[in-house]
């Protein structure tokens, strides 16, 4: 079965930062990355991932500019592997997002993914700050990865403004969102969340059941994870091949065609 995982990440942490676990434990972040492509594309297969949708860590950590600029330069020569999402920022305060300049930057370089860190970056993701990118964002069907930070309060806002824009949930921690979620995939027809953190039980049967195969897609959510466990919940779940191969590759590939660069 063709796999491609729908969020992965490259690069090293900036900032070295102790990491507080579930249970409030202090804990040292020892995850091994992948700070090149060179280095992700051996993880992937070894696992028989045939591609990858990836971010580079300093569009969060450094800098969204020069991050996607990072980003950019390391995608060369890995075009038939690797799906690379930039970061967004509100075009009143950074030129580089106007529209007409970014969506031209965005063409040249192959990009059909992006994705938004709003309290890091510190702005707010709503039609106030980016209304009128938000719009073709969701006038063109370029998906938006979002992930609760820490909650996701702001994503229930910025979809009750622009319902109809195609929002990837990501990054969803590994504790059961199916409150969360549900209702999102219940109002908006066009979220989809990838399933690195998903370790519901029954989670598959159920959204297939709920919403349909179509709106769950395989990612690992590495390097925070490592793709054997979202995979090995994939190949085990109690649901047809056809939804299995529409999770696995189908919906991701499906997404890319509709976007309107």
């Amino acid at each position: 079965m063709r796999l491609i995982d729908a969020n992965a990440c490259i690069g090293a942490d900036f900032v070295r930062h102790p990491i507080v676990n579930h249970e409030s434990f202090i804990v040292m972040d020892q995850v091994q990355t992948a700070d090149t492509p060179a280095q992700l594309i051996p993880v992937m297969d070894r696992f028989g991932i045939e591609k990858a949708a990836v971010w580079h860590r300093a569009q969060y950590d450094y800098d969204p500019v020069k991050g996607n600029a990072i980003l950019a330069d390391a995608m060369k020569g890995y075009e038939d592997r690797l799906y690379p999402a930039w970061t967004i920022l509100p075009a009143i305060t950074d030129r580089d997002f106007e529209p007409d300049v970014f969506l031209a930057n965005m063409k040249a370089a192959g990009v059909k993914l992006l994705r938004a860190f709003p309290m890091q970056n510190r702005y707010i993701l709503c039609d106030v700050t980016m209304g009128e990118q938000l719009s073709l964002f969701e006038e063109l069907k370029i998906p938006l990865y979002l992930e609760p930070q820490p909650g996701y309060e702001y994503i229930y806002d910025v979809l009750r403004e622009f319902p109809r824009l195609t929002v990837i949930l990501s990054n969803i921690g590994i504790w059961p969102s199916a409150r969360l979620i549900w209702p999102l995939l219940n109002r908006y027809p066009n979220v989809y969340f990838e399933s690195g953190d998903f370790g519901m039980t029954h989670g598959y049967e159920e959204v297939c059941a709920k919403f349909g195969s179509e709106r769950l897609l395989f990612g690992s959510n590495f390097p925070s994870n490592y793709p054997s466990c979202s995979i090995n919940c994939l190949m085990t779940a109690g649901i047809t091949e056809h939804e299995r191969e529409n999770i696995a590759h189908g919906n991701f590939e499906r997404l890319l065609r509709e976007v309107k660069l």
